[in-house]
């Protein structure tokens, strides 16, 4: 997944040049085009932490029903994956012993339900692949719990 933002990065580069050669901008400058809307400034390591200390990993409630599959979605927070990307999640059950699935996606984006196993706690590494997307878990067992 690559973003790309030709005036921001151009702007960057004219600056830095102008910084390295001590020159000063013109009296006059000349307005550049604005970006379109659906361009996105390129993914650095700076932006993912800056997303990341955005998005805190608060602990969420749920909970399940005896013999059937409930599902829980995180709303406020995605993961923009990348290859190699592993998602954690984690749970903690008030009440109850759920069983958990938890969802992850393969190197070809492809999204595949991970079985996290059934107890009071536990948590789990799974793919994520390069994917943006919210994290999701089932779970199955009259429960309530908190994950994240």
């Amino acid at each position: 997944m690559k973003f790309t933002h030709k005036i921001a990065t151009g702007a960057v580069a004219l600056m830095s040049a102008a910084a390295l050669s001590g020159a000063t901008a013109p009296a006059v400058a000349v307005s550049q085009p604005k970006a379109p809307r659906s361009a996105a400034p390129e993914a650095t390591e700076t932006t993912v932490q800056l997303a990341a200390a955005a998005c805190p990993s608060k602990w969420k409630k749920a909970g399940g029903v005896p013999r059937k599959w409930s599902t829980a979605k995180d709303t406020q927070c995605s993961i923009f994956g990348r290859p190699g990307y592993k998602a954690v999640y984690e749970w903690s059950a008030v009440r109850g012993t759920p069983c958990i699935k938890v969802l992850g996606f393969d190197s070809k984006g492809r999204d595949k339900w991970h079985n996290a196993g059934c107890g009071k706690k536990g948590a789990i590494k799974v793919p994520w692949g390069n994917v943006a997307a919210n994290k999701i878990i089932k779970i199955k067992g009259a429960s309530l719990l908190e994950w994240r």
